[in-house]
């Protein structure tokens, strides 16, 4: 039957995280999942990189909220004993 292979270019962003690859691949559609593991391999790893950048984003976002929240009660806090002493 010979070698049947498509070439493909694949550009992807998955939360900040980019990546371009070129690759030549085999894909024969017997059923539903006869994708070119190195398909398979390159989007693994972007969802793996690009979930450790969405992460690290929210930890830093929670972080300046929950130091926001505590700066507010502190202030309120400085407040009530203003009035108490004063």
């Amino acid at each position: 039957m010979g070698d049947h292979r498509a070439s493909i270019k694949i550009q992807a962003n998955f939360h900040g995280y980019k990546e371009e690859c070129d690759m030549y691949i085999n894909y024969v559609p017997n059923g539903c999942c006869n994708m070119d593991e190195r398909v398979v391999e390159l989007f693994d790893r972007m969802y793996t990189k690009g979930m450790d950048k969405y992460d690290s984003i929210v930890e830093k976002s929670e972080e300046k909220e929950n130091k926001a929240e505590i700066e507010k009660l502190e202030k309120e806090e400085l407040k009530r004993l203003k009035k108490k002493y004063n």
